[in-house]
């Protein structure tokens, strides 16, 4: 694995450069994400109305107008094949949003949505309308796009037949990744640890014998919060239910070995013993930034997090840092926070007036040359092309598309290379985007192997909802079972590992737990041959 060093250099403020979308006009003939361009039904056919959600961050800068009155919005309704009426939902309370438009019986006929619970309500209530008909009869791009990636349609594909769900392409891509400071394992002679065990005598190296050489005690191991705690889960597997001798089942053991390594961790002064408070890794992030923590887990795939790698730098300039596999537990070894190849984005509406309007808007949405456009702009204007052929903006951080990805939820990554729009605008002559270009490329390495899997059964949106009976139950147990192991970790010897679990199960089976372990138990036996689970995440 290579290593890199920086020397201290200037950081501008990025933008994020985020995923945009459109469609493909074209005959059978033609590529998926691929317009004809001998057909244009906007010449010929007169345009159909309908409206479509779109995420509202508040992003959008105001000299680019609104989420939902902006140049993109204009392009779409100016060159596309339906006049579109957007709707701003919030995107940090859409389903409440959503709930209130569908209960008025005004919700947009696209709705888009991460939320496969909430996607997997309105299929249950009918508010969703199958699609394959649709499909077969009107469309073309996504039609071919269907086609090409059988994995796209397996998943978007309901238990009883019907296509309700629209989705893109996004290649697998790595995201949630463990950083270790490379220069401090040098100073102290120590390798990258290969299994959780020299994991934990590692980070409490980093502790313990100074690897920052100032003669000052001031150094921390390992964060413990927010996506470092994730991937602590991930290296035991514990990402429940989990297969277990071609069964579903809840992996209690899993659980008990996680929590012990976190004790142990906490026990022995190695992470910050505040941990607990820091819910979003803030302050993890700011030890990781100015020096003093030794293992970090962040993101890959955002640039903000680029940002985090050039305030480092600035801070110590002499720092080093890899990104490395997870380590091996007993349990084997694995990859969390995987970008999924396929994303389910969106359902239509059962109520909309014009369907054929609506997948004539997908179709657009998915095509190839919309998606450069809207992520891009134009060739020699607001781009060039890579050596690959892939575009490349010439301004990173430009205003212009820092927002856009909310306005084309259908942009697949896939036709672009499989990373994330900004990865192609790199300028590797700066050495910050050099460097993380290098870290992106180790944790595509480490993390896409189906020899280091993701330890789930499938992704957590690729997941059926269960029945709501269900969902109550869950959604009462899983905060007291959370409780009960904060409470372990930070109670030393008075509150052990196993008492915790078994206080946990105790919890779990008194309120009903058991029917959900035998929910999913029935649903994997009859539904393991045919739904997308793990092993299709590195498939077609």
């Amino acid at each position: 694995m290579s290593k890199w060093k920086l020397l201290r250099g200037s950081m501008t403020a990025f933008g994020y450069v985020l995923l945009c979308s459109v469609t493909v006009l074209g005959c059978s003939t033609t590529p998926s994400g691929e317009s004809d361009p001998d057909k244009d039904v906007t010449k010929t056919e007169a345009k159909g109305k309908m409206t479509a959600a779109v995420y509202d961050r508040g992003n959008v800068p105001a000299d680019q107008g609104t989420i939902a009155d902006n140049w993109a919005t204009k392009w779409i309704n100016e060159a596309g094949p339906v006049d579109v009426k957007f709707v701003p939902i919030p995107r940090f309370s859409d389903t409440e949003k959503y709930n209130t438009l569908f209960a008025a019986g005004s919700a947009p006929d696209i709705v888009w949505s991460y939320g496969s619970d909430f996607k997997g309500q309105l299929i249950n209530q009918r508010q969703a309308m199958p699609l394959e008909d649709l499909i077969n009869e009107s469309s073309t791009t996504y039609k071919k796009l269907l086609e090409d990636h059988p994995g796209l349609k397996k998943l978007t594909t309901d238990p009883d037949g019907h296509i309700y769900q629209i989705g893109r392409m996004n290649g697998l891509q790595p995201n949630d990744s463990l950083f270790i400071r490379a220069d401090w394992l040098k100073a102290l002679n120590l390798s990258v640890p290969q299994t959780t065990e020299e994991l934990f005598e590692v980070a409490k190296a980093f502790v313990t014998q100074d690897p920052d050489g100032n003669g000052k005690n001031d150094t921390r191991g390992i964060a413990m919060s927010f996506i470092t705690g994730s991937l602590i889960d991930v290296m035991f597997g514990n990402i429940t239910p989990v297969v277990e001798n071609d069964e579903l089942v809840n992996g209690w053991d899993r659980k008990k070995d996680a929590l012990a390594f976190k004790k142990q961790l906490f026990d022995s002064d190695i992470v910050n013993k505040d941990f607990l408070n820091d819910k979003d890794g803030a302050k993890a992030k700011e030890e990781w930034v100015t020096g003093n923590l030794g293992i970090y887990g962040g993101s890959i795939d955002g640039i903000d997090e680029m940002q985090v790698l050039a305030t480092l730098m600035n801070n110590n300039p002499n720092a080093e840092v890899l990104c490395i596999p997870l380590p091996e537990s007993e349990y084997g070894q694995f990859s969390g926070g995987l970008i999924p190849p396929i994303q389910v984005v969106g359902i239509v509406n059962a109520d909309t007036k014009d369907p054929a309007a609506v997948m004539k808007y997908i179709d657009f949405l998915s095509d190839k040359a919309s998606m450069t456009k809207l992520a891009y702009g134009d060739e020699g204007t607001d781009h060039t092309l890579t050596d690959a052929g892939f575009p490349a903006l010439k301004q990173l951080d430009n205003p212009k598309f820092s927002w856009t990805n909310d306005v084309n939820l259908l942009y697949s990554p896939a036709f672009f290379g499989s990373v994330p729009s900004y990865i192609n605008s790199l300028n590797l002559d700066n050495p910050i985007e050099k460097a993380w270009l290098e870290l992106y490329e180790q944790a595509k390495q480490n993390y896409l192997s189906p020899d280091r899997p993701y330890p789930g059964f499938t992704f957590m949106e690729f997941r059926p909802v269960l029945p709501k009976e269900l969902q109550t139950i869950s959604s009462t147990v899983n905060g007291q079972i959370d409780n009960i192991l904060k409470k372990a970790i930070v109670s030393g010897d008075s509150y052990t590992a196993d008492q915790a679990i078994a206080d946990a199960q105790k919890v779990w089976k008194q309120v009903g737990g058991e029917q959900i372990d035998g929910w999913w138990k029935d649903w994997y036996n009859a539904n393991k041959e045919t739904a997308y689970l793990t092993k299709d995440l590195y498939t077609k």
